[in-house]
């Protein structure tokens, strides 16, 4: 291939990640709902009837049980720059207020095959309403699991260093909670590999 159309193909890939990624910020601070998510079978037929992104299907988080649908979406119904846009959307929640069709989140394809960067809803506001949305790495490490890592302030102040003689004791802080633990399973379509651990719905 010559140089000129592998610049051009770099460029036209380059813009497409840019105006992606630019959607993840457009995150309302506090969420919305939508109709139409009650039914988690009729979300499966929606699915089935169309040609599926990797990362588009229902998931389930195993540590509470709470379900979504990963799907594409135009933000605006008019943009056709060919960049995928997804959503996550709440189908079931172990928080009884929590209603089918909110938007957790916002993710998009990073240049890496299987990394998304996102901005999801970190919070409730004790009531329907997920607020303080925040910058994630998904990862998907292989068609069945979804990791989540979020993404911390590069800026980190030693707390001891502000103690007068405390310093000197040389205590570090350190914390060993393992990274990317979080993140959910799919239920659906079910992954080549078989079923995760399988839930009914």
């Amino acid at each position: 291939m010559q140089l000129p159309r592998l610049l051009a193909l770099s460029l036209l890939t380059a813009s497409l990640s840019i105006a992606a990624a630019d959607h993840i910020d457009t995150l309302p601070q506090v969420s919305q709902t939508l109709s139409g998510y009650a039914d988690i079978d009729s979300i499966k037929r929606r699915l089935t009837s169309l040609p599926l992104h990797i990362i588009e299907g229902i998931w389930q988080f195993p540590a509470d049980g709470a379900t979504v649908v990963i799907e594409r979406f135009n933000p605006d119904n008019t943009r056709d720059d060919g960049a995928a846009r997804y959503r996550i959307v709440i189908l079931r929640s172990p928080q009884r207020s929590m209603m089918p069709g909110t938007v957790m989140g916002y993710l998009s394809p990073s240049a890496k095959r299987g990394v998304y960067t996102a901005k999801i809803y970190t919070a409730g506001d004790g009531g329907s309403t997920l607020i303080r949305p925040k910058r994630f790495t998904l990862t998907l490490n292989d068609d069945g699991h979804l990791s989540f890592r979020r993404h911390r302030s590069s800026v980190y102040v030693n707390v001891w260093r502000l103690l007068p003689y405390v310093s000197r004791l040389g205590v570090r802080v350190r914390n060993d909670n393992p990274q990317e633990l979080d993140g959910c399973l799919r239920l659906f379509p079910t992954p080549v590999s078989g079923p995760v651990e399988p839930r009914y719905l």
